[in-house]
């Protein structure tokens, strides 16, 4: 008796559905992109019982006729290839003519479908894959089809099965992709009786984008404008840096109108957030890539969810640009919203008062001497007694728990038994920006207080904001013409640094009088030693010391010495874990240097150094996130301002 046997049909269905039929969503999917291939300009899904016992998919397409329909529901039949030359360039969503031989095989459908030049229509009643009935009909123009009790033949299939609302979930998904892909088709998703989901179908990307990422994130969401790269095209939206999620379920991506899970997309997408979005969140959004049909193979898997690109590399460009570019046009600054419930509209205050008036309505007393010696600049930093009269005049407030106003500049000191490292990093930093001279570490064994000759006037920089002071001696407060402006100083400060450090060609150092000795463990030792150019890059200067031991002879000169030994060795420790390629290597090293020397919470700062902070900030627009993605600047409105003291109707 042979033992090798030629299985039935029957049975090579069921096996081949299970392949193409996991779940009521498959059935879903294989249907809504039949019915885009068809031409359909509306199309509606309805389930009950998440899909499993009642499904039905209603186009407004093309129709087939009495001929060609119970040929559909055969293996391998299918209308959108001919030869085998059409493999490499397919257009269509479906083209294995499986899915529907594959459906049949395990449940109970019947078919309504017209052609637009019919007068009837024809109906078709399977069940496990065999007609019972064949019928003219009266229906409308397009195809409907009905899938009930799914799996009725393949119990096993069952209790894999989630719950209803878990399974329904899955076809919204289905439908959302769909409508996003083709926001030129309408589509309606009934769940049990109820509308959940619906689009216009006028082909603006917007209406699918705000159906499916909701009102909140839609207004978080930066346009992709169309960009050619390479011969293909990307365009889509995706969210502001700030606003990122915990997972990736909200990336969407789409290859020549198909939904597909794409790493390279997904890896390119995250690495123009780099930098920009906080640690351990993702970024969001729906990117579309058009390109050749010969560049893309879709036949990989019978879901027909994953592609392989002939050029990666560009594929990877074209969306890392798009992307990119989108984050840099955008307004990527955070704004403070206020939300309450819906109230009886309060009157606005008649008190016929100007904006200007309102602002100093409460005069407060303050100190004379603290005034004058504020105005008249007696307390300043020689090196900065021009600037102070450029800087309009503010005026003191008391001080409160967790609000402190910024206090007058004072001349700078160096600290007791302070080496020539520790001068003060942000003054040294300022003074170094506006050509004054810095005391040289190697030259001298102390900081002199005096400045060795004087310093050109600095030119402030005109941004229109007014700085009010600072709370808890870490956020910054200012104002302008739309309102208030809080800006995060350490976060601002380390995103300045970065930027300073990346932009240089050779990140400048300076020579301690005495080397500092770091102590590491064997596998940091290790680490630390294969980084030792990437080190040295950095503006670090680093030899061996004994075993596990290094001897730090120079560091950059944004760097304070009493942070070289913990510096180093978080240095140790991400290089023990991290496989980046050697930029991303010394963009994480130059990560590490700037937080570290950018000012810390907690510490206080002068009034001029606040301004100065606020015009940079402000001023430049690659400064809107620190490179953990924080963002480094939040606004409140003037309007919202309004609106939480009743001012104005809501």
């Amino acid at each position: 008796m042979a033992i090798i046997q030629e299985l039935s049909p029957h049975l090579a269905d069921l096996i081949a559905a299970g392949e193409v039929v996991e779940r009521p969503a498959s059935v879903a999917k294989e249907l809504v992109e039949n019915a885009i291939d068809a031409g359909a300009t509306r199309i509606t899904v309805e389930i009950e019982n998440g899909g499993v016992t009642y499904l039905r998919i209603a186009d407004n397409g093309c129709g087939m006729s009495a001929e060609d329909a119970p040929v559909a529901f055969r293996r391998h039949a299918t209308s959108k290839l001919r030869t085998e030359a059409d493999l490499s360039a397919i257009g269509t969503l479906g083209f294995r003519g499986e899915a529907l031989a594959a459906i049949s095989s395990v449940s109970r459908i019947d078919l309504f479908t017209r052609q637009p030049d019919a007068i009837s229509g024809l109906h078709l009643h399977l069940t496990a894959g065999t007609a019972d009935i064949s019928e003219e009909a009266g229906c409308p123009q397009g195809t409907t089809i009905v899938v009930r009790d799914l799996f009725f033949n393949t119990p096993a299939r069952m209790k894999f099965l989630k719950k209803d609302f878990t399974e329904a979930g899955y076809i919204l998904g289905v439908v959302q992709h769909a409508a996003l892909s083709h926001p030129e088709i309408s589509f309606t998703l009934i769940r049990d009786g109820k509308q959940v989901f619906t689009t216009d179908g006028k082909g603006k990307l917007l209406v699918p984008v705000f159906a499916v990422f909701g009102k909140e994130m839609t207004e978080n969401m930066l346009p992709v404008p169309q960009t050619e790269h390479n011969g293909m095209s990307v365009s889509g939206y995706i969210v502001k840096p700030h606003a990122g999620r915990p997972n990736r379920a909200m990336q969407h991506f789409f290859v020549n109108g198909r939904y597909v899970k794409s790493k390279l997309m997904q890896a390119a997408l995250e690495e123009a957030y780099r930098n920009a979005i906080i640690t351990g969140k993702y970024p969001s959004g729906a990117v579309f890539l058009e390109l050749p049909l010969g560049a893309v193979d879709v036949n990989v898997h019978p879901a027909k969810t994953e592609v392989k690109f002939s050029q990666e590399k560009a594929v990877f460009e074209a969306v890392y640009i798009a992307c990119k570019n989108a984050l840099a046009a955008g307004d990527n600054t955070p704004q403070l919203i206020h939300k309450t419930k819906e109230a009886a509209p309060v009157p606005r205050c008649e008190d016929h008062v100007t904006g200007q008036q309102q602002r100093f309505a409460m005069q407060r007393p303050i100190e004379p001497s603290v005034q004058a010696e504020t105005l008249q600049g007696k307390s300043a930093a020689p090196e900065l007694e021009d600037f102070l009269v450029a800087v309009p005049p503010r005026t003191p407030r008391p001080q409160h728990a967790g609000f402190v106003a910024a206090q007058p500049a004072i001349p700078y000191q160096p600290p007791r038994n302070a080496g020539p490292m520790q001068a003060d990093p942000v003054l040294m930093q300022k003074m170094k920006q506006h050509n004054m001279p810095a005391p040289a570490a190697a030259e001298s064994k102390a900081v002199s207080a005096e400045p060795t000759q004087a310093a050109p006037t600095l030119e402030p920089l005109d941004t229109g904001a007014r700085v009010i002071g600072e709370c808890f001696q870490t956020y910054l407060i200012a104002e302008d013409q739309d309102g208030l402006i809080l800006i995060d100083k350490h976060a601002a400060h380390e995103r300045i640094l970065f930027n300073k450090l990346r932009a240089e060609s050779e990140i400048p150092s300076q020579e301690l009088l005495s080397p500092v000795i770091v102590e590491l463990t064997a596998e940091q030792s290790a680490a630390l030693t294969e980084q030792m150019e990437t080190l040295r890059q950095a503006g670090f200067i680093v030899d061996s010391f004994g075993e596990n031991s290094f001897a730090v002879r120079s560091v950059p000169a944004y760097l304070d010495s009493g942070d070289v030994s913990n510096v180093l060795s978080e240095l140790a420790e991400k290089a023990m874990n991290s496989r980046a390629a050697v930029p991303d290597r010394l963009d994480d090293l130059i990560h590490t240097v700037a937080c570290k020397a950018a000012i810390k919470a907690g510490k206080s700062t002068t009034l001029i150094e606040l301004q100065d902070l606020c015009d940079r900030v402000l001023s430049d627009e690659n400064v809107r996130s620190c490179p953990h993605g924080r963002p480094t600047t939040v606004r409140l409105t003037k309007y919202e301002l309004d609106k939480l003291f009743k001012r104005v109707n809501q």
